[in-house]
């Protein structure tokens, strides 16, 4: 016989607890087939940061195999793009895992994200569903692997471009998983990765897809100090993270298992990345959304890294959030390329970034720049010549009236500006004074405005 089961968990949260995490407990009897959740609180403002004078609290839960630090309880996180959700055996909101339904000590967790002066008050309503009857046992859904092999045939080149960073519904997003699919497909991108925040359901969505897209599981892990993508297929990874020594903690744990990370959009308003010293990832994404909206700061947060001799590779992507209004960014805007050879893959593609065999450029169909030293791509490693100079060969499409410009530690070393829309150049440059250079072509404006970006040549 089915019956409902209230609680109300309430309570007031102080400023000095903003940006920290709390756990309100509550018990889960025998028998429970569904959970309703919903919440308000006072004074409320939206997440973005320039928003102020108001409260911004995120909710998710986790079950009764635990919510302590890198537990694995979780079951689900909509930050603060929902007020309600609920979790049954076969079924929940976007966000929210679905499957068993523990008896135990299950925990609603409230992310503080910003908390005024005057403070905030809570409620949080939860309904249990109890059915008594037997039941046939349910299992946690299946969710997108990282495939070694695809049904795509090799590209004449072996590049493959696509997109590394969006969102659905399934976290701040108005669009389903197969709709982004169909776009990319649209736009024809050979890859995408969806990056939903905290969450893993999208990747349970995507399992069920056929497309020809390569589709890379992936996740952003979204903290209240910087966000960072994880691709890979090794579990959730937790973003609840108070102190440096947390958030590399966490991103160690992330290497670990296998996953490949990213620092995502250091910059401010990004958010940034506050906690400088927690490093460990492996890539930089360098270019996240439409340029000018504060990508030369990302820019420089990567050059710096570079100075330091610090290899990482660089990504873009365009953490389009919405496709169903006129807005910026858009999906593929910015466009990753990247190098796999032989047969392509998921797996090949992340082997291919890990390797800095890419570049990036503003569009799907936005201009494309090669560059190569003899046998050795970006992302390789030279020996640095006696005499100091080394010869360079340029492949660039798409980009004439751009201004094509070689980098290196102590600036820009060559610039020219290119009038063909097929163009092929050599040239020797001397590279006695820096541990690298890397190409882009930008637009003739006063400030920097990027259409693509490689990744280094490295020099040793």
């Amino acid at each position: 016989m089915g019956q409902n089961i209230d609680i109300i968990l309430e309570g007031k949260a102080e400023p000095s607890q903003q940006r920290t995490y709390i756990n309100l407990p509550f018990t889960v009897p025998e028998h429970v087939t569904r959970l309703d959740v919903r919440y308000e609180y006072s004074d409320q403002v939206g997440s973005s940061p320039e928003l102020v004078n108001g409260n911004t609290v995120d909710i998710g839960i986790f079950d009764a195999r635990g919510a302590d630090f890198l537990a694995s309880g979780f079951r689900g996180w909509s930050g603060s793009a929902r007020d309600r959700f609920y979790i049954a055996h076969e079924h929940a909101t976007p966000g929210y895992l679905y499957g068993p339904i523990q008896p135990g000590t299950w925990n609603i967790t409230l992310g503080l994200y910003k908390i005024w002066e005057h403070g905030c008050t809570y409620k949080v309503s939860i309904t249990l569903t109890v059915d008594d009857q037997d039941r046939e046992p349910v299992q946690f859904p299946a969710l997108l692997p990282l495939r070694s092999t695809s049904n795509r045939q090799p590209s004449a080149d072996g590049w493959y471009k696509g997109e590394l960073h969006c969102h659905s519904t399934h976290s701040d997003g108005d669009s389903e998983a197969d709709e982004l699919v169909q776009l990319a497909e649209a736009r024809g991108l050979d890859f995408l990765a969806l990056t939903d925040h905290n969450n893993i359901t999208h990747q349970a969505a995507l399992n069920h897809i056929e497309t020809s897209i390569m589709l890379i599981p992936g996740l952003e892990v979204t903290t209240y100090y910087g966000h960072w993508n994880i691709w890979g297929d090794h579990g959730w990874i937790d973003f609840r993270l108070q102190t440096a020594e947390h958030m590399a903690k966490a991103i160690e744990e992330a290497v670990r298992r296998g996953y490949l990370v990213s620092c995502n959009h250091p910059r401010p308003q990004g958010p940034d990345w506050e906690f400088r010293e927690a490093e460990g990832y492996h890539c930089v994404e360098i270019w996240n959304g439409p340029w000018p909206y504060g990508n030369t700061h990302c820019l420089a947060f990567w050059e710096d890294h570079l100075r330091q001799g610090k290899r990482l590779p660089a990504v873009g992507g365009s953490d389009t959030h919405f496709l169903k209004r006129d807005f910026e960014p858009r999906l593929g805007y910015p466009t990753t390329y990247v190098y796999v050879e032989g047969a392509p893959s998921p797996a090949k593609l992340l082997a291919g970034i890990r390797a800095g065999h890419a570049f990036v450029t503003n569009a799907p169909d936005g201009p494309q720049l090669y560059l190569t030293a003899g046998d050795c791509m970006m992302g390789d490693v030279i020996a640095r010549p006696a005499s100091a100079n080394i010869t360079l060969q340029l492949h660039i499409k798409g980009g004439d009236t751009l201004k094509l410009q070689l980098v290196g530690a102590e600036g820009v070393l060559y610039e020219t500006r290119v009038k063909d829309a097929d163009t092929h150049i050599e040239l020797e440059l001397d590279v006695a004074d820096t541990p690298y250079l890397y190409g882009r072509l930008v637009y003739d404006t006063d400030e920097l405005n990027a259409a693509c970006i490689t990744n280094p040549i490295y020099l040793d």
